[in-house]
């Protein structure tokens, strides 16, 4: 067993291995140069004098990659799952046995050119394992050598199950993305825009355009209770629902018990979603019907009145049994819908105060005419940002404006 200045030159090797490990950008891509990294550190400290790496192949490990000189074994050399050493090695994480250890197949050890090895398996369900050649001459480093590969399979299984997870999340972005306008609508004779923001990688805010007909534009604004991954899931499942209604001609107050019944089925009792849409027509006959979102409103311009879209009823998902009724409205030149989520109106500065709707409000009246409704939508989503900047408070922040020119 190594000891004094000794050992604390064998932990600094290894804690050099695992900043190297956690530096790597895509480890699934550098575990060869990880090995290599290993071999030269622990050369003259552990008698490494080769490796292999081995990819779980259905009941085989087969040889992907050699490392080293003296090792012998051929490209695509497969050893079974229930070899002992494997077995060992899949079950305890890592090993380190000879020839004459038990369930050791010295004729098999011999074809792979091997007297002694360590070993660690790393990766989702063992996914590699990772042999080393060891000098006979330094067989007594069997704790110290236990000790540094246990540290280094740590290291590697923390990054590729990080990797993994990254994976998974960005997976889910780009589904989310695909759900969310590409660009925004050009129906005649209104100005349209939305945007969303979220809070982490992916969020449970969404809207969307849907062309009805021709002459009819389908506009919707949802938000899924809580933020990441498990709210998009469900934003997403009630934003191809809609889709699926709309696409099918059902009434949208049918589409929306439809709706409420599937998301109440789904077991998820902790998360519900808000969802307002509406149909616009080029005449500006709009119907409309609000499930539990934060009331949208529409600007009578000519009046300078705000009026909240409640029509409605309540969250899709709490209750089996909801009705719902629509609302309608009629837009006349100039007239404005803003529909937003509460991650605008919630969002708190240093104080612990909420942005609010009537700074929503304050903000469309004082810049209604001077910028577009692109402009709307951003220059308030900056605005929001700025209001809550140093705060804790964070979540998705969506807004969509709608004028009829």
């Amino acid at each position: 067993m190594t000891e004094g200045r000794e050992y604390r030159e064998l932990f600094k090797k290894v804690e050099r291995q695992l900043s190297k490990i956690e530096e790597q950008p895509l480890l699934k891509d550098t575990l060869g140069l990880i090995i290599e990294n290993l071999l030269t550190d622990f050369k003259d400290v552990f008698g490494f004098t080769g490796a292999r790496l081995y990819i779980l192949d259905e009941n085989y490990y087969r040889l992907e990659a050699r490392f080293g000189e003296d090792v012998k074994s051929p490209i695509g050399f497969k050893i079974p799952v229930d070899y002992g050493p494997i077995a060992a090695v899949r079950r305890a994480g890592c090993i380190y046995m000879d020839r004459n250890s038990k369930d050791v197949d010295a004729q098999l050890e011999a074809k792979l050119g091997v007297e002694r090895f360590a070993a660690i398996s790393v990766g989702y369900e063992n996914s590699y394992v990772i042999a080393f050649t060891v000098k006979k001459e330094l067989s007594e480093n069997y704790d110290d050598v236990l000790f540094a590969l246990s540290s280094i399979r740590h290291a590697i299984n923390l990054k590729l199950a990080k990797e993994t997870l990254e994976n998974i999340i960005l997976q889910s972005q780009e589904i989310q993305l695909s759900l969310l306008p590409e660009k925004d609508p050009n129906f005649e004779g209104y100005e349209i825009s939305g945007r969303s923001i979220p809070a982490q990688i992916v969020g449970g805010d969404v809207y969307d355009y849907i062309n009805v007909t021709d002459k009819i534009l389908g506009v919707a604004i949802g938000d899924a209770t809580g933020h990441g991954l498990p709210a998009a899931l469900q934003a997403r499942d009630a934003l191809i629902g809609l889709r699926m209604g709309i696409y099918e001609d059902q009434k949208i107050v049918k589409i929306f018990e439809k709706l409420n019944k599937v998301i109440h089925r789904s077991r998820l009792t902790s998360r519900y979603v808000s969802l307002f849409y509406l149909e616009l027509e080029a005449n500006g006959q709009v119907v409309y019907l609000n499930a539990g979102h934060v009331y949208p409103y529409h600007y009578r311009k000519r009046k300078e009145r705000f009026i909240p879209l409640k029509e409605g009823g309540i969250v899709l998902g709490p209750t089996s049994n909801a009705t719902y009724g629509r609302g309608f409205i009629y837009l006349e030149d100039g007239d404005s819908v803003i529909a937003f989520t509460d991650g605008i109106t919630e969002a708190k500065n240093l104080d612990g105060e909420d942005y609010g709707d009537e700074r929503v409000i304050n903000f469309v009246k004082e810049n209604y005419d001077r910028y577009n409704a692109g402009q709307m939508v951003d220059k308030l989503i900056d605005e929001v940002t700025r209001f809550s900047q140093g705060s804790d408070y964070t979540d998705d922040r969506t807004v969509v404006f709608i004028r009829k020119k």
